[in-house]
């Protein structure tokens, strides 16, 4: 979920050795779309890449964990991580960190609030079960969490299917991923509540949302690379919002690596 250069680092080309802590920067230029009304567009200068994997607890750029179990080709983790939902409304938010208004497409709700004018949702900490199948070049994950801070008090699936190319220009990867937020997690954050006090209310209803990524990265040397990625996450219903001003976020990024 966070936008990161470096995540699954012992599947990359800077794979990092057991109980060694792997730190990395990116720099370059980019931006992540923010689809909701009068939310900034959220700048990509630097995106650091923290990793750490001991023999059972790791941390990944963001995501806490704890491996279960390792055998052949399954992989079973405990994690936790900040939801992620909360980065349009804050800057400086870990899945932006780890990586004017987009108004790509219209979302069907004509009514338009702004997120200055709501109570700003807080932060919350999800917790849950994580599979990894890797095979060669493909991984599969699947990622179910609950709010165990008792912010949303809900509940998201996270899956993702990954396949990288090893080519002569540098190694090429697509993932393609598919997030579930169920009812109490979208409506906290993308609900209109009473309490919020803007004339009209809204209850945000649970949701699939579909995004794909596509990533270049060329290692030039033993420290230094190449890096250029494009996300891109649909909203679907989601945008039925009143917060929405677009049904989509694109996240651009093209700079220069370095691993210490």
């Amino acid at each position: 979920m966070f936008f990161s250069w470096g995540s699954c680092a012992q599947q990359s080309e800077n794979a990092i050795e057991l109980s060694q802590l792997r730190l990395g920067v990116a720099l370059g230029f980019g931006t992540i779309t923010n689809p909701l009304n009068d939310g900034d567009n959220l700048p990509l200068i630097v995106i650091p890449d923290i990793a750490y994997y001991g023999e059972r607890v790791y941390f990944d750029n963001g995501q806490l964990g704890f491996t279960l179990s390792e055998h052949n080709r399954h992989v079973f983790n405990l994690i936790s991580e900040f939801n992620p939902e909360n980065r349009f409304f804050v800057t400086w938010h870990p899945a932006n960190v780890f990586i004017a208004r987009n108004a790509f497409t219209e979302p069907a709700n004509s009514e338009r609030i702004s997120i200055s004018e709501i109570n700003s949702p807080k932060w919350a900490l999800d917790g849950g079960v994580n599979y990894q199948y890797i095979a060669d070049t493909w991984r599969f994950s699947a990622s179910v969490l609950h709010d165990i801070s008792n912010v949303h008090k809900g509940q998201r699936v996270a899956l993702s299917l990954s396949k990288g190319w090893q080519t002569q220009s540098g190694l090429l990867s697509v993932r393609l991923g598919l997030d579930y937020l169920s009812h109490k997690l979208a409506d906290y954050y993308y609900g209109i509540q009473a309490d919020d006090q803007v004339g009209i209310t809204f209850q945000q209803n649970a949701a699939w949302l579909p995004r794909v990524e596509l990533s270049w990265h060329r290692q030039i040397n033993q420290h230094f690379g190449l890096l250029a990625k494009v996300k891109y996450h649909y909203y679907g219903s989601l945008s039925d919002s009143p917060l929405f001003s677009s049904n989509q976020s694109v996240t651009v990024f093209t700079g220069v690596t370095h691993v210490f």
